[in-house]
Parts: C-alpha cells; sequence; structure tokens
C-alpha cells in the first residue's frame, strides 16, 4: 500500500513539474534593452495558447512591406485587457493601422513581445507597460 501511495505521490509530482520545465525563459529570447515602436497595417491574428499573435504589415522607407509577429500574452488575459474575437476580426478584416510597442526578439527577426498595442485613434487596447487598457462598454 505505501509503495504504491509513494508512486502515485511522485507521478503527481512530476506531472507538476514538467509543464513548468516546457515554457522559454523571456530574457533568453527577448532583448530587453531594445524597445521598438512600430505603426502599420494590422493584417492576422492568430488566437492560440499560451501565447496569441499580432501580425502588423510595416511599410519601410523604401516602400517595400514587412510583416512583424507580436508576441501577446495568454487568450485570458487579452480577454481581460478587452480583447474579444469579433473585435480582432474587425480589426484585420478593415486592415487598421496600429502601433504596437515591444522588445525585440535576440535573433533579429521580425518579431517583438508587444507590450502595447494603440489603435489608430489613440486608444490603447493592450498595455502591459502600465497604462490601463481603453475599451469601449458592450453593447
Amino acid at each position: 500500500m505505501r509503495t504504491k501511495l509513494a508512486l502515485a505521490v511522485a507521478a503527481f509530482a512530476l506531472l507538476v513539474t514538467v509543464p513548468l520545465l516546457a515554457h522559454h525563459s523571456f530574457s533568453s529570447e527577448y532583448e530587453s534593452a531594445k524597445v521598438v515602436t512600430l505603426t502599420g497595417k494590422m493584417v492576422n491574428f492568430e488566437w492560440v495558447n499560451p501565447h496569441s499573435w499580432i501580425h502588423v504589415e510595416i511599410t519601410n522607407a523604401d516602400g517595400s512591406k514587412t510583416i512583424w509577429k507580436g508576441e501577446t500574452p495568454p487568450v485570458n488575459v487579452l480577454y481581460r485587457n478587452g480583447w474579444t474575437k469579433p473585435m480582432v476580426e474587425e480589426m484585420v478584416k478593415k486592415g487598421e493601422v496600429v502601433t504596437m510597442r515591444g522588445i525585440a526578439a535576440k535573433d533579429g527577426s521580425n518579431h517583438v513581445f508587444a507590450q502595447n498595442v494603440t489603435r489608430a485613434d489613440g486608444k490603447t487596447v493592450l498595455g502591459l507597460s502600465g497604462a490601463p487598457p481603453e475599451v469601449e462598454a458592450p453593447k
């Protein structure tokens, strides 16, 4: 009986700790001293866990286009900040211009950890750096 209990406790401890080991280190992926601000058209949004992704098309100085991806917090944090699937789908459909501020990836790729996303009208819809989100009341 004691052996079965010990095995059950060990199995439970293993199941609880494995997900913690799977999560990546922020400092290994992002250069905290390099904050970038990008303004462009929102072209896609991936509602996935553990982190969602906003895709913004930036027009470069030479007129060429570059897609930047912004890693966002989990879906439940987005929801608490006023994000909803219908709102995001509408923003993508319209190709809404947004300003995304975030910490650049260390590998030089076109992706950031999105700390702020602000709509063209100046409303912050994602504010992880202290700015509260400004969302409209549900109708």
